[in-house]
């Protein structure tokens, strides 16, 4: 029988590659990447990748164009598409990738105040613009989400959620952005809203996470009829910064304590899981590359973790595939490279 335990823990590690050391009691599963090789991508920054159609539409922080499309069902790389600039398919600061079931993905330019939808076609990727009027420039990022509806992320007067139609009226508000003393509260709601920027991600079925970068916290809401009820909010840590007065009257900009690790850097969903990219690193000790991820949280909808996963390579995007039962992400080595982990 001590024969037979021994075999199962030896033949536990060898497949799965578990490590006894966990927090909250949750083992640590090592996952190893096998490498996409396509050798005519070319990817300065990665900043943001999702499934779209047979491929991979992944965006691009320093580059000419935006935008690559992969196609993995052919294994070769498409093209580059949305060129920056002012052009009705062109791009200014595009913000974060956002799944529309695998059909489409939308993105929105927080410097035009526009919402894009990207769809695959004969000739790559379309772009096209979303019906969405909207002069508000403390949105964030925005979400199309059922009918003439939109969640977004930003400083709403001290709110950091709203429901927002086509015409970007404010249907309901939602959240606080957090405090950990009497000092903090107050700074004002649009320093807290720089110091608590994170990643926003909504599901088909009105389930919505924010992850906050700089401080680790993770807000889990639920959409219902027009409105947003808070499920659950986890703080485990709060940032440390100072707002910076530099820029004169009517600006605002925070400077961050760079001794503190950097947390979440990407989020991806599913009706049953919310899958948290999370560096750890400091820029005192790794500058720029503090947004190299090599953990990734596992919660369910209740806010309870269920799996912690160590990455054998760090990622600076990704996205999740459940029905092919692997992670999508870009990591540097050293150049920006194509990576695939099968889940366990």
């Amino acid at each position: 029988m001590l024969k037979n335990s021994v075999l199962f823990c030896l033949l536990s590690v060898f497949l799965f590659g578990c490590k006894s050391s966990s927090e909250k009691g949750i083992a640590t599963v090592c996952l190893t990447h096998e490498e996409i090789k396509l050798s005519e991508m070319m990817v300065g920054v990665p900043g943001s990748i999702q499934r779209l159609g047979d491929g991979l539409l992944i965006m691009d922080l320093k580059s000419d164009s935006v935008l690559h499309y992969v196609d993995l069902k052919e294994k070769k790389y498409v093209g580059k598409f949305g060129a920056v600039g002012q052009g009705p398919d062109e791009f200014i600061h595009l913000g974060r990738l956002h799944p529309a079931q695998g059909k489409a993905v939308y993105g929105y330019d927080m410097s035009k105040l526009e919402m894009k939808v990207m769809t695959p076609d004969s000739s790559g990727i379309r772009i096209e613009k979303v019906r969405f009027d909207s002069s508000d420039r403390w949105a964030f990022d925005v979400i199309p989400y059922g009918q003439n509806r939109f969640v977004a992320n930003g400083c709403f007067g001290d709110s950091m959620f709203a429901i927002l139609d086509s015409l970007g009226n404010q249907v309901d508000l939602a959240g606080e952005y957090p405090y950990k003393d009497e000092s903090e509260k107050t700074i004002s709601a649009q320093n807290r809203a720089l110091a608590y920027q994170g990643i926003l991600r909504v599901t088909p079925k009105g389930r919505l996470a924010f992850a906050t970068s700089m401080s680790k916290m993770l807000f889990l809401y639920g959409i219902q009829e027009d409105r947003l009820i808070q499920r659950k909010v986890i703080i485990d840590s709060y940032g440390e910064y100072k707002p910076d007065t530099s820029g004169g009257e009517g600006s605002y900009s925070v400077v961050h304590n760079g001794n503190l690790p950097y947390c979440y850097n990407d989020l991806s969903v599913t009706e049953d899981r919310i899958y948290a990219l999370y560096s750890g690193r400091t820029y005192k000790e790794y500058g720029l590359a503090e947004f190299e991820c090599a953990y990734i949280y596992v919660y369910d909808w209740e806010g309870n973790q269920q799996a912690l996963y160590e990455l054998d390579i760090p990622l600076l995007c990704f996205c999740v595939d459940e029905q092919a039962r692997c992670i999508y992400g870009m990591a540097n080595h050293p150049d920006p490279v194509l990576v695939r982990f099968p889940l366990p």
